[in-house]
């Protein structure tokens, strides 16, 4: 079912990281099925900004939490 209109008229349109791809002929959008939302869950998001609160440096907390700093600052800058 498409995610977007969820209609069931779609048909396979190539792989993305080894991922089957498929586009929908109603729509015309372009989605993967069973897509992984989050790879981090809350609380590891919620430790690590906890951190930051406390004056840790955005590489510190990528040592401690091995998440990397790039995902730390989008977290910061999104929830912050």
């Amino acid at each position: 079912m498409c995610p977007y209109c969820e209609s069931k008229n779609y048909v396979k349109n190539g792989k993305v990281n080894g991922k089957q791809t498929y586009l929908c002929k109603d729509c015309g959008k372009r989605f993967v099925m069973n897509r992984e939302k989050n790879a981090y869950n809350n609380i590891r998001r919620e430790e690590a900004l906890k951190l930051y609160r406390e004056g840790l440096s955005l590489r510190k907390i990528s040592k401690l939490t091995n998440i990397p700093h790039t995902t730390i600052n989008y977290w910061v800058r999104k929830y912050t």
